[in-house]
């Protein structure tokens, strides 16, 4: 809207769906495309032409407002622009994204952990072939343990990308990214393997995994899909590789080797082999320009997440002294370190070369990059880590 040749405000037109209390907020940040490019408006809910939707019936989260918005012609003057400029809103929405994913991460992450406390406790209590599901590896090795470790390699990568934050860097969107896509995808995963842990009673509403299974879902969708943050780990770090000419992960891989001489007991070094084989991978991709798959660019986008938390939690476990969230010891926390590494490093080395593969007519000798004969060394111990994590967890977790 112009007057005397000067912009007084702006009439926005258009919707807005799955709006977090849409229907009962008061003041509303909407991003719309302005002349100067996509702006962020502050539009208030008595005016004119604006009407929030029905509140929609979810799977889950179902105490938490969501309804779409319609504006139609809405006069939003021009002290609304956020930021005073047009055209800056992917930027600013860029800028937030390192805080409000990692945000998105912490409920997946605690969710996640609630699901498997609540299996661990039952696990004590339910008794089968003379003896509690939770002396049983079969049970605990498929159902819980996984889902324990790979919940604490999310929580040292949130910690850690948090503590950057705090400590005055900005930005960091791939590392939200990588965050928010472990922790949710973990927690979703853990919070899954807990209704079957449970039987019969998990699927019931008498018992809260079913619950926690319907609300920790949308994690997984909002703030990006899981499949926006593959692709936006791939990006990140894509760019890294191709300004370090593969020396990215190379780099932080000979740092790993230096921790393992230091400390051998924080998985370091299979974390140095997850990174090297990642490393190989990403440059066979590049001389085969096999990112024009985007397929390729979404495994990449997991190879990236498992190869970082290896080993940001590989570090985290060798520090002197742990944050007050880590409810573990040092024992546990390490084997956990272990048994995390080890993983990251055997799906990287044996999924890679057969993405490779599978979008190309052949692997070079990316074969012998990956070491896979050296990573599958690596698993030796991978069981009695297994009945250590088991045995942590139940005194950590007692049944009530």
């Amino acid at each position: 809207v112009v007057k005397n040749g000067k912009i007084v405000g702006y009439n926005v037109t258009g919707n807005k769906q799955w709006i977090s209390n849409g229907g009962v907020a008061d003041l509303y940040t909407v991003l719309a495309l302005a002349p100067g490019g996509p702006s962020w408006f502050l539009v208030e809910r008595n005016m004119e032409g604006f009407v929030p939707g029905k509140h929609e019936d979810k799977h889950g989260i179902r105490l938490s407002n969501t309804a779409g918005l319609s504006l139609d012609g809405v006069y939003v003057p021009k002290e609304n622009l956020i930021g005073e400029v047009e055209g800056r809103g992917l930027l600013q929405a860029q800028a937030v994204f390192g805080y409000t994913r990692l945000m998105v991460a912490a409920f997946g992450l605690g969710a996640g952990w609630e699901a498997v406390e609540q299996a661990v406790r039952y696990s004590q209590q339910r008794i089968q072939a003379g003896g509690p599901l939770s002396d049983k590896q079969g049970y605990t090795h498929k159902l819980i343990v996984p889902h324990a470790v790979r919940l604490e390699a999310a929580r040292a990568y949130i910690e850690e990308t948090a503590n950057r934050l705090d400590g005055g860097e900005h930005g960091l969107q791939t590392e939200g990214s990588i965050a928010k896509y472990s922790a949710t995808e973990a927690g979703n995963r853990a919070a899954e393997d807990a209704i079957q842990a449970l039987g019969g009673y998990g699927y019931t509403r008498d018992f809260p995994v079913e619950k926690i299974k319907r609300d920790i879902k949308i994690t997984c969708i909002y703030e990006g899909t899981s499949e926006i943050m593959e692709m936006t780990i791939y990006r990140g770090r894509w760019q890294e590789h191709l300004k370090t000419r593969g020396r990215y992960y190379a780099d932080i891989a000979d740092r790993m080797d230096a921790l393992h001489d230091r400390n051998p007991n924080v998985g370091a070094r299979s974390a140095g082999l997850a990174l090297r084989a990642l490393a190989a991978v990403m440059e066979e991709c590049r001389l085969q320009k096999l990112t024009r798959h985007q397929t390729v660019t979404f495994k990449l986008g997991r190879f990236i997440a498992l190869a970082e938390q290896a080993y940001v939690f590989s570090e985290a476990a060798a520090k002197e002294k742990y944050s007050e969230s880590v409810r573990f010891d040092v024992q546990a926390w390490q084997a956990m370190a272990r048994i995390f590494a080890r993983d990251a490093a055997l799906a990287i080395a044996a999924e890679g070369p057969a993405m490779v593969l599978g979008a190309s007519d052949g692997a070079g000798g990316l074969y012998s990059a990956v070491n896979m004969e050296e990573v599958q060394a690596a698993q030796k111990g991978m069981t009695a880590d297994m009945d250590l994590v088991a045995a942590k967890l139940k005194q950590t977790f007692k049944a009530k």
